[in-house]
């Protein structure tokens, strides 16, 4: 039985201009059995945790990927390459053969999603929030990159359906490089600068969106590049730096202006002498801007930009290792999630994927997980978003539409041996104070933290309301969440002698449900049945050793939960009230 996505994600429409949650939903999928009319698709919804669920959707993918939320995290639409859909998955007039050539004419005639990663950038428009721009390069003949395209849809349009306005209008008539386009916020905090380099060079196009329309500028800069291989390009969160990376022209790294769309300060760091054989590389940057990893496929790399040296900051993270799920063994594409941790895929079709956990931590203490999620079937595609909660830089020349850094709080926590849990600010628009309150008055001044990523050891295990502040000099904002504290003795708990010790609490909640006692890494999938013996909740849930899964999508009554393990083992089945009230 396949596992249908729990909640219906409606059409929304007006977004202010302080965006937040655009990135909130990543849809992945994987089709070439085109005698199924519905492709499988895995959908990531971040939230306030990570959710994960298989679903059948009408929209294949293959490597080209964009989607766009409305500001509260509900998805509007999305594009596999040869087309948009709004977010019930239909077809948007009108926007059928985006991206013509030879490699529309090998995919998407045959009901494939275009096979070209990190090629679109999806924005709204800066002015009429109805609106959203596509911008993508397409393979046009003879498998050269050509052309940065521009696609306009009204999301407004046949009543909310979307009518694609204006389809593949060329911005940039050139051949680009396989590194693909990335965005960046300008500095007045509403506009958006897009780049796009030219292949075997050192020209960049920088296009500017305003309200008045899309403005394209020229720049050459730095090293030229040699080669076509694949790799990234993308801007730091804080938009002050863009780099690129490919595992044969090395990495450039820039300064930026984001008042002038300048890049300045070029620098080319050698990571590899003679490196044969990676056609592919991978390259992000950490929420705080500080960190940036980079991958040939075979090692990942870490280098800290806040050093005089950056050349010599480099730190090796990770060696691919040998495959925990079938064809992988490969560190591919990477993407920064809304909750601070970096995702990878291994390239082509594979059924795993990687994370690091801290990017914001020096070394190995980023914690590089290899194959933590395994999936049931491979997927293809990963989003190549903005940082949609980047301001303007207030006091600059261009700061001049009167908008201020009001800050966003969001964390998240990981739970430690003992009662200890790690918590981690993901905050957005330039907060400058933290205060933390862990939910332990008894605990006196320990209750309370001013650090940016602070720990706390609790007394007891149980449920406890933590709140995040975070503010600067235009105001503050405060995030709460219920912490569950439980006592382990390690990261990876172990199952007990003759059989497994899983535990699922709490009995009744309110909403989410919780366990602990799965090994490290294993698999997970929850499933929750009604009293009539209906499945209301089917989702996998990866990692092992603790978890949860959040049912207040379901009604208050009687349910009876199945935690299954690898080859369906069930771990642990009990009945769970619901009273959300």
């Amino acid at each position: 039985m396949k596992k249908i996505l729990l909640a219906l994600l409606l059409l929304a429409g007006y977004s202010n201009i302080y965006a937040q949650w655009h990135d909130n939903i990543w849809l992945l999928g994987y089709n070439y059995d085109t005698s199924d009319d519905l492709a499988e698709g895995i959908t990531f919804d971040f939230g306030d945790s990570l959710r994960i669920s298989y679903e059948k959707r009408i929209v294949p993918f293959a490597d080209s990927y964009a989607s766009l939320c409305d500001s509260s995290g509900k998805l509007l639409l999305y594009s596999n390459g040869c087309y948009v859909a709004n977010s019930d998955g239909n077809l948007i007039d009108g926007s059928l053969g985006m991206n013509p050539g030879i490699m529309y004419d090998l995919f998407c005639t045959k009901n494939r999603g275009y096979n070209l990663g990190q090629c679109m950038i999806l924005v709204q428009d800066p002015n009429e929030y109805h609106l959203y721009h596509l911008f993508h390069i397409r393979v046009f003949n003879s498998f050269f990159i050509q052309d940065i395209l521009h696609t306009l849809i009204d999301l407004s349009a046949k009543n909310g359906a979307g009518v694609a306005v204006t389809k593949n209008d060329v911005l940039v008539s050139d051949t680009m490089h396989h590194d693909g386009l990335h965005a960046v916020k300008h500095a007045n905090g509403r506009d958006w600068w897009i780049v796009g380099a030219k292949q075997n060079s050192n020209k960049y196009y920088l296009l500017l969106l305003d309200p008045q329309g899309i403005h394209v500028q020229e720049q050459y800069v730095g090293v030229p590049t040699d080669m076509s291989d694949w790799g990234e390009i993308a801007f730091s969160p804080d938009g002050t730096k863009m780099a690129r990376y490919n595992a044969v022209d090395d990495l450039r790294i820039f300064d930026f202006d984001r008042c002038t769309g300048t890049l300045f300060n070029p620098i080319h760091i050698e990571v590899h002498d003679d490196l044969v054989g990676p056609l592919y590389a991978g390259l992000c940057w950490s929420a705080d801007s500080r960190y940036l990893y980079i991958t040939d496929t075979r090692s990942l790399f870490q280098f800290d930009v806040q050093s005089s040296d950056i050349a010599s900051s480099r730190i090796l993270i990770a060696e691919a290792e040998p495959p925990a799920c079938p064809l992988s063994g490969t560190i591919g594409y990477m993407e920064l999630g809304p909750d601070g941790i970096l995702y990878s895929r291994p390239f082509n079709g594979q059924n795993c994927m990687h994370r690091i956990k801290h990017p914001e931590r020096a070394g190995t203490a980023c914690e590089m997980e290899q194959n933590y999620y395994q999936f049931d079937y491979p997927y293809r595609g990963l989003p190549h978003f903005p940082n949609f909660r980047l301001g303007p830089i207030d006091g600059s020349p261009c700061d001049t539409l009167g908008l201020d850094n009001h800050p966003l709080a969001n964390w998240r926590y990981d739970r430690t041996p003992g009662l200890g849990v790690d918590f981690t600010s993901v905050s957005w628009y330039e907060p400058t104070d933290w205060l933390w309150d862990f939910g332990d008055p008894g605990s006196g001044a320990a209750n309370s933290s001013t650090e940016k990523h602070p720990s706390h050891m609790y007394p007891a295990a149980g449920p406890y309301e933590v709140c995040l502040t975070v503010s600067n000099q235009y105001g503050g904002d405060t995030k709460c969440k219920t912490v569950w504290v439980e006592q382990t003795t390690s990261l990876s708990p172990a199952p007990s002698k003759g059989g497994r010790d899983v535990t699922l609490y709490p009995n009744p909640t309110t909403g989410m449900v919780y366990w602990r006692g799965v090994p490290e890494g294993e698999p997970v999938t929850v499933r929750v049945f009604d009293a009539l013996g209906r499945l209301r909740y089917n989702s996998p849930s990866f990692g092992g050793g603790g978890g949860e899964a959040d049912l207040g999508a379901l009604e208050d009554g009687l349910y009876f939960a199945v935690l299954s393990g690898r080859n369906g083992e069930v771990l642990v089945s009990k009945a769970v009230v619901l009273a959300k009230k």
